[in-house]
């Protein structure tokens, strides 16, 4: 299948249809720079800098055919509950939403997809859209963890109901903890524990450990590693924050900390990139359902055991000390015995 990334940022949405065997033939942004890292780990894809929107920049796309998907993450800066925005503020997040609805089916894709936070707002709007397109337009709230990713990450899919009701029955995928995902990079954990921005009631920070999936990873800021009374070890890396959204460490960064967490965390996470492809395969071939072998998530590799220290040739443990000193005692008795029979023949000899 081929795959259009609209709205494509540094790839998040890319990566995971590259993951499920697609073929990522176009990607635009409006800005340039993540484009450009995109284009760099993907070279074989075409990029556009170009302002989508009612209005805005117009990009000649493939035509609409069975074996194209069109993916389309608008901007959900000003939706975010994370922002606290007023209502004013959500008005053009919600546009873009309408805007992009209609562009799929004013185009009469086959198979699209559209990602974004899911408030209430974004809910109310969406089902607006399945009143008025009941048999084009389907959404659902999905958790990228279900699907292998090693954080919370919940986000609105919509998408045509075959699409979405394929994305749905697709069996949880095996949860992959932080320490999964980083023994998995080969990356030692710099803490046991992350935390956010946020405080629980008793003023505490509020925190989860290694073993489970860490917070959402945004693109304000990084989540901090702490120790087990929430005292910061250090604040992730842009790196550490890719590695939860699942890019490879072999995918480039943009350059600047700054920049790089922005882009990482304004992505789309991998898992549910790919789950989204996978569906959109299983409808055009008329599948049932995505198979468990599909989205297995491979096992991480077991930490290696730390190095032993080898042992000196001449250095010898307590008990091979004690077993040595008692043969050693018991030839000095043998000698003393042989010894001392020898000096008695040589009395009766005389």
């Amino acid at each position: 299948m081929r795959v259009v990334d609209l709205f494509a940022g540094l790839g998040g949405m890319s990566c995971g249809a590259i993951e499920a065997g697609a073929d990522v033939v176009l990607a635009v942004d409006s800005d340039p720079a993540p484009l450009k890292v995109l284009g760099a780990n993907a070279p074989q894809t075409t990029i556009i800098v170009a302002t989508l929107g009612e209005g805005r920049d117009e990009v000649s796309l493939p035509p609409a055919a069975p074996d194209l998907h069109v993916h389309l993450s608008t901007p959900c800066t000003e939706i975010s509950v994370a922002r606290r925005g007023t209502s004013a503020d959500t008005t053009g997040g919600l546009q873009m939403i309408r805007w992009a609805v209609s562009f799929a089916l004013d185009r009469n894709e086959h198979s699209w997809s559209l990602e974004n936070v899911p408030t209430k707002a974004t809910r109310a709007l969406m089902a607006e859209l399945v009143a008025a397109n009941p048999k084009r337009v389907a959404f659902g709230v999905f958790d990228s963890a279900d699907f292998g990713a090693p954080q919370s990450r919940r986000r609105l899919i919509a998408g045509p109901p075959k699409v979405i009701r394929m994305l749905q029955g697709i069996p949880y995928a095996r949860r992959v903890s932080v320490r999964d995902a980083f023994n998995r990079a080969g990356k030692e954990l710099p803490a046991a524990y992350c935390k956010n921005q946020t405080r629980s009631q008793n003023g505490r920070p509020t925190m989860r450990g290694v073993e489970t999936q860490s917070f959402t990873v945004c693109a304000g800021h990084a989540l901090t590693w702490c120790d087990a009374d929430g005292k910061t070890v250090s604040v992730m890396t842009a790196r550490d924050s890719a590695i939860l959204m699942g890019f490879p460490l072999t995918y480039t960064l943009p350059k600047g900390s700054r920049a790089a967490q922005r882009a990482v965390g304004n992505a789309m996470c991998v898992a549910l990139s790919k789950a989204i492809v996978l569906a959109a395969i299983a409808v055009r071939k008329g599948d049932a359902a995505v198979s468990v072998e599909t989205i297995a998530v491979p096992e991480a590799p077991a930490p290696p055991p730390p190095p032993t220290k080898k042992r000196p040739a001449f250095e010898l443990s307590h008990r091979q000390y004690r077993r040595l000193r008692r043969r050693v005692e018991a030839l000095e008795g043998g000698m003393s015995i042989s010894r001392s029979g020898a000096q008695h023949g040589d009395a009766l000899l005389d």
